[in-house]
């Protein structure tokens, strides 16, 4: 009885068989695949580093929470966590998974701008305006300053 042996000879031999004929085939896939995905997280990781998306100082919310960004990297992006004083290391390719908020400036100080059928509309326009509207009279005083000069 072959109890002592896992497997008979046969069986072996054509283990062998197939793994020297084609391991060469098996390793080639395998680095194939190490390389694609090598390659897909170079370029997520240059598509970050040369966006302007993210710069460095910048203050943002990663799912509600304050970061400063320290180090933006061709690999991983370096936050700062302002609400617990830690360093937070994000691969670059996993950036799209987090929710990140930047804060914007106001409109003018407008805190929505409305839209041209909105009611609201006509005013906001006509305030924006006047904030637009540089005085004639400044203008005019600028202009003779550098005429007499």
């Amino acid at each position: 009885m072959n109890g002592s042996k896992l497997i008979d000879a046969e069986t072996q031999a054509l283990i062998e068989h197939v793994v020297g004929s084609y391991g060469w085939f098996i390793l080639l896939a395998f680095l194939a695949i190490l390389g694609k995905d090598a390659l897909h997280k170079a370029a997520e990781g240059l598509l970050v580093f040369a966006g302007s998306d993210f710069c460095n100082d910048d203050i943002l919310y990663i799912n509600g929470r304050q970061a400063r960004i320290v180090r933006v990297g061709f690999f991983k992006t370096i936050f700062y966590m302002t609400d617990r004083k830690t360093k937070m290391v994000v691969p670059n390719n996993r950036l799209q998974m987090l929710t990140v908020e930047k804060a914007l400036p106001k409109n003018g100080g407008f805190p929505y701008l409305f839209k041209g059928g909105e009611n609201g509309y006509e005013d906001q326009a006509k305030a924006i305006r006047e904030m637009d509207q540089i005085p004639i009279g400044l203008v005019e005083a600028n202009k003779n300053k550098k005429d007499t000069a």
